[in-house]
């Protein structure tokens, strides 16, 4: 049983942070520019950035703000995302691979930019991003994927060492990319979105969306307490699987499972400065982090396809605890959670209004590399609901959905 479990069963993130209270929907007879279904990084970022552009919102939100997926992240934010590039060349040319570097490059700057405009502390820190690998057959794919990514103007070099308590055979690094809290982060920016005339419902699920003018979203509190109604004349769907219309993206779309732990080292030991990901099996995700004033070691993996019949969260964090404990002088397991991403067969995220409905959005299938990703989302959508749409986003958009993908070309792995 997960009792038996080192660690409080939360994330990091959620345990040094506390919980919002946003009133659940009642009864609201305003007519919004753009309502946001879901309050994770996506949809608090793309209520700011349409704020900003004059723009009424509210975001709708069915438990708490940032307490799932982006909650459960281990909250890297880089461009680099895993073994990428080479292959989005090769697979959707380099038009769209600069374009999908650029977004996530401009993401990274984006969350800087936001937190110093509004004396946001995050604990946002630049640092060198790494896919590392301790086996000699990836090294070829190491050195091609950096070739790939520093053609496209990222800082992509290849390295043999890092400053990890073992030998590696080669990685790619990606200079100045960043960490942070991304609670500490959102909850202050849904603070600036309310105090700033937006409208938050938390406790509020959408269940359905009837198009119109204006469109409407049927609500019901998670409490079973009463339904309700949004009117807005665009809605996002920013709740990483789309709840409306969910059957159009069957055979896009294939559902991963991660897990992490933050556990705290022995006295003396060394924590890693950078952050790493390796192309072995088992993948295993590093990175640092504070809490209560001390380093603590964020130790992540054992991702797979979600199957219910097969899944087995107390197994995966076992596996975790035990790897860490091999391979750092840990001295205690603080935390462990689990988070759920959606991933693109075609390696692509979707970003845009639904083919036959120009007022209803999504952004979904990030690869579990959401965060910069979503700060250049929220632009994008932001300025199609202004009647503005930018040129760089059009390799992300929905209309790839009237292209079957054949399951010879489905890439499942991470």
């Amino acid at each position: 049983m997960s009792e038996n479990i080192e660690g409080d069963d939360v994330s990091l993130w959620v345990a040094s942070t506390p919980a919002t209270d946003y009133p659940a929907l009642i009864d609201d007879d305003t007519v919004y520019d753009l309502a946001v279904v879901g309050g994770g990084i996506t949809g608090i970022v793309t209520a700011y950035e349409a704020l900003a552009r004059g723009l009424s919102v509210v975001i709708i939100e069915k438990d708490r703000l940032v307490e799932w997926t982006t909650g459960g992240t281990t909250a890297k934010l880089a461009s680099q995302h895993y073994l990428i590039y080479d292959y989005l060349i090769g697979r959707h040319g380099r038009n769209a691979a600069r374009a999908f570097a650029d977004a996530n490059q401009r993401g990274v700057d984006r969350v800087e930019q936001i937190g110093r405009s509004l004396g946001i502390d995050s604990e946002f820190a630049r640092r060198d991003a790494y896919v590392y690998s301790r086996r000699g057959d990836t090294v070829d794919r190491m050195k091609a994927e950096v070739e790939a990514a520093a053609s496209l103007g990222l800082p992509a070099t290849f390295e043999t060492t890092i400053d990890l308590p073992f030998d590696i055979t080669g990685a790619v690094k990606f200079s100045g990319q960043a960490q942070f809290h991304p609670r500490k982060f959102l909850l202050p920016l849904a603070a600036d979105v309310a105090a700033r005339g937006g409208v938050i419902y938390e406790h509020t699920e959408a269940t359905d969306i009837l198009p119109g003018d204006p469109d409407v979203v049927v609500t019901r509190t998670t409490s079973g307490t009463g339904t309700g109604r949004i009117r807005a004349r665009h809605v996002l769907q920013a709740s990483g699987e789309p709840f409306w219309h969910r059957e159009v993206f069957d055979g896009f779309l294939w559902l991963k499972m991660s897990y992490a732990l933050a556990v705290r080292l022995k006295p003396g030991a060394a924590y890693p400065h950078s952050m790493y990901i390796t192309t072995d099996d088992p993948m295993r995700t590093m990175r640092s982090a504070t809490f209560e004033g001390a380093p603590v070691l964020i130790f992540g993996g054992e991702s797979h396809e979600y199957d219910e019949a097969t899944f087995d969260e107390a197994a995966r964090h076992r596996a975790l605890i035990d790897d860490v404990r091999r391979t750092f002088d840990v001295d205690r397991v603080l935390f462990r959670w689990l988070a759920g991403d959606y991933m693109p067969y075609d390696r692509m995220p979707y970003i845009g209004a639904l083919p036959g409905y120009p007022t209803i959005h999504v952004v979904t299938g990030y690869r579990a590399w959401g965060l910069a990703w979503a700060m250049s989302a929220a632009q994008a959508i932001a300025d199609d609901v202004t009647g503005t749409p930018v040129d760089w986003a059009a390799p992300f958009r929905l209309d790839r959905l009237a292209h079957p993908i054949p399951p010879a070309e489905r890439v499942s792995g991470f």
